[in-house]
């Protein structure tokens, strides 16, 4: 009832706007930033009804304004953390993020028409997809689907992904508009459509399961020398995994089928001779189980100097030693990779550090242990839908992320990161392990429940059971049938709304 008595309020006072509409503008930002905060889903529909009623019947002028205002506010707030890295970065990614929000301001947003409900959520999917794929790969972070992780909504991804649920979101921002303007009947209809819907999504099961282990062997602050911090974060890494093996020995340990390090476990290279190999080696002596190592090694070739180039990758370690390697395929521009780079190094001195690009893989991190086939994507590669689709298309039937969340410890980085994977388990319907080096780590079962979580810059062990899940989700199986079909509703509703102005 409060959720309703606020959004009433808002939307009345926006409605009643006058000089108020680029306050309630700003309002809609900061509601839909709040929403991703644990159970405050419904902020997110209150946000884009405030923001909706802002836009009615405005002219491109005034509905510009608003979306800009909209999206810097939503924006500034939500991704803030990476002004850990200086507020030009901070800046520049609130600018980039905002900007495909734009085209919310170029189209015309009648709440009086019949595509009221269905051609602003189509908007917003394409929007999200462009600013998911765009520029250099795109950052596909605080995407509206993953505000609804406590709410109703949420079951909808199993079958039309954050697209689906992005888009529904709005459609009901759009149906309090048509409740409290209109007292509007049908909006009722298409709510119960919804919920029902969501509602009625199952979970799948397995008889089969798999144990799993994550490593996080915390990042400590040794000093500015940077083979001295590499030397001690694998140092840390092999005395936790001891630690656990020592417990299993001793039966206060489940026996996992895998352990996994976190990205970085070890930035020396253990594909060559050296401490790493050695030391991750030694973890073998009397031990049977396999290690998934994340490691920085010289493992790529650049064609154009024929020369080896980093890689951060995930190798699974046997007793035999590195068996499957994968690469990561999408690095992360301006941390792993430097685009522009004769452009930008000229005037920003702070790229210097980033002397050398990583390069990336090819092909999906699918890992077969036995009959089992484990997924690995790496850090913020959980956040791009596709590369979690093809990793689940080719095989896998639980996934593990390996991420690095150091540089954004104590920030809310690594709790948004934690709950898009939390999004991708009830998705694709597959348990994700979560190892990293210094928080969060945990274990999320396939219908989205944290069986364990760590805190932040300790060391930790986290060990439990998932279900082995081959069964594959409509939107794994059809991941693009809800962009197409609100490409066509953007046609159409356009198409009426150029032919009544005609006329």
């Amino acid at each position: 009832m409060g959720f309703l008595a606020l959004t009433t309020i808002l939307v009345s006072l926006s409605y009643f706007r006058f000089k108020m509409r680029n306050f309630f503008s700003i309002v809609a930002g900061a509601l839909v930033a709040w929403s991703f905060y644990p159970n405050h889903w419904w902020a997110a529909i209150a946000g884009i009804a405030v923001l909706l009623t802002a836009l009615d019947s405005q002219n491109r002028k005034i509905r510009l304004k608003v979306s800009s205002l909209f999206a810097v506010t939503y924006f500034a707030f939500h991704v803030y953390w990476v002004s850990v890295l200086g507020n030009d970065a901070w800046i520049a990614l609130i600018l980039i993020c905002s900007l495909p929000w734009l085209l919310l301001g170029l189209l015309p947003v009648d709440s009086k028409s019949k595509w009221f409900y269905l051609q602003p959520a189509a908007l917003v999917v394409v929007i999200e997809a462009i600013r998911g794929n765009w520029p250099w790969g795109g950052f596909p972070w605080g995407m509206l689907a993953y505000s609804q992780l406590d709410g109703p909504l949420v079951a909808l991804s199993t079958i039309g992904g954050q697209a689906l649920v992005g888009g529904a979101v709005v459609v009901c921002a759009a149906i309090l508009i048509k409740l409290i303007k209109f007292r509007s009947i049908t909006s009722i209809f298409i709510l119960m459509v919804i919920s029902l819907t969501s509602a009625n999504v199952k979970t799948f099961t397995s008889i089969e399961s798999i144990t799993l282990s994550a490593i996080q062997g915390n990042v400590p602050r040794v000093g500015n020398e940077l083979s001295v911090q590499r030397a001690a974060v694998l140092k840390n890494h092999i005395s936790v995994t001891k630690r656990l093996l020592s417990e299993i020995a001793n039966g206060k340990s489940a026996t996992p089928d895998l352990i996994v390090w976190p990205e970085s476990g070890t930035d020396i290279d253990p594909l060559q001779p050296g401490i790493a190999a050695d030391s991750i080696k030694g973890l073998f002596n009397g031990s049977e189980i396999p290690i998934l190592i994340g490691a920085t090694t010289l493992h790529g070739f650049d064609s154009t100097t024929a020369i080896k180039v980093p890689t951060n990758s995930g190798i699974l370690w046997t007793k035999k030693g590195p068996d499957q390697i994968y690469i990561k395929n999408h690095l992360v521009p301006f941390g792993e990779y430097l685009p522009l780079r004769h452009f930008l190094s000229r005037f920003i001195k702070r790229f210097d550090q980033l002397q050398v690009d990583l390069v990336p893989g090819k092909g999906p991190g699918v890992f077969t242990l036995g009959a089992r086939q484990i997924g690995d994507v790496i850090c913020f590669e959980v956040a791009y839908a596709n590369q979690i689709y093809n990793t689940v298309n080719s095989g896998a039937q639980v996934m593990a992320v390996q991420t690095n969340n150091a540089t954004f410890g104590n920030t809310a980085q690594p709790d948004q990161q934690f709950a898009i994977t939390r999004f991708r388990a009830i998705e694709t319907q597959r348990a994700f392990l979560v190892a990293s080096t210094s928080g969060i780590s945990g274990l999320i079962q396939n219908d989205g429940y944290v069986s364990q979580k760590t805190a932040q810059f300790e060391s930790a062990i986290v060990t439990g059971e998932a279900h082995l899940i081959s069964q594959k989700t409509f939107s794994t199986k059809h991941p693009y049938w809800v962009l197409f079909a609100s490409l066509c509703v953007l046609l159409f509703s356009l198409r009426n709304f150029w032919y009544r102005k005609v006329r």
